[in-house]
């Protein structure tokens, strides 16, 4: 009975801390994004990467600090919010992802680009949240949300961090689109899983994501640059390029450990 009682106790706890830290997480996301609207891009970039953070360049996952420490600082105002964020149970690793917005100098101007971002976010040696993985899409419609939706889905976690079958749900996921890619879907993708895409709204129901799955070129061939995992081994990333015919692009994927195993929480592909 004590043991029960200890561990529900435990449960609720580490229940408590994820739903604590989930409104750091959207809170430090907020707060990216006001400091690129009062200073600049470049700026909220260096204030939030941390260290060993990447962002994408030319299809290429470049040092996030170094890259954007050597581009000047150029007019106009990128603006975005959170839509959707989840947190691992350890409340250690998240992601948000949301809408962007460009204005060529002021945010007095009117809106000429439109995308969709995704951000992986840790906690660093200090206790603060900095992103490590930044990767967006283009050309979207215009959308009027505002809330945060916070995804809750039950997840398995783990004392021993499972990198390995993270990575082979990655690489078995990978070997199925390239022969069926609603096979790969079908097997991997989440009842919560939000896909990103050029031009169109992050697919969350059935319908859309049928219909952004069917518009993703079945030749695309993933490689996978560098994964990453939470210390409670249920929620994990992985990043790398992806190559459609001759053109190189990148990806993120985010997966979670869920009761029938690893499953897609979300994506961002361009090809």
């Amino acid at each position: 009975m004590k043991q029960s009682l200890l561990i529900l106790l435990a449960v609720y706890s580490i229940q408590a801390t994820a739903q604590s830290n989930i409104g750091q997480l959207i809170m430090a996301e907020k707060e990216f994004a006001s400091y690129s609207v009062a200073n600049n891009t470049r700026a909220a970039f260096l204030q939030f990467l941390d260290s060993s953070g990447v962002v994408f360049e030319n299809g290429k996952a470049v040092n996030g600090i170094a890259t954007w420490s050597k581009r000047d600082v150029r007019p106009g105002v990128l603006n975005w919010h959170p839509q959707f964020a989840e947190i691992s149970s350890s409340g250690n690793l998240g992601y948000t992802t949301g809408p962007w917005t460009f204005q060529p100098r002021t945010i007095n101007d009117s809106i000429v680009a439109r995308g969709q971002y995704a951000t992986i976010w840790q906690i660093d040696k200090k206790g603060n949240w900095k992103f490590i993985v930044d990767l967006g899409v283009n050309g979207l419609p215009a959308t009027d949300t505002n809330e945060v939706k916070e995804i809750n889905v039950e997840k398995i976690s783990s004392s021993v961090l499972d990198l390995k079958s993270m990575v082979q749900a990655e690489a078995d996921f990978a070997r199925l689109f390239y022969k069926d890619k609603s096979l790969a879907y079908n097997r991997y993708k989440s009842e919560h899983s939000i896909l990103n895409r050029n031009v169109q709204l992050p697919a969350t129901e059935v319908n859309d994501q049928e219909k952004s799955i069917q518009n993703t070129p079945s030749e695309i061939r993933y490689t996978v640059n560098h994964p990453g995992i939470a210390k409670s081994g249920d929620l994990g990333f992985v990043y790398g390029t992806t190559l459609n015919t001759d053109k190189t692009d990148n990806y993120l994927r985010v997966w979670r450990k869920e009761k029938q195993g690893w499953k897609i929480a979300m994506e961002v592909v361009r090809y």
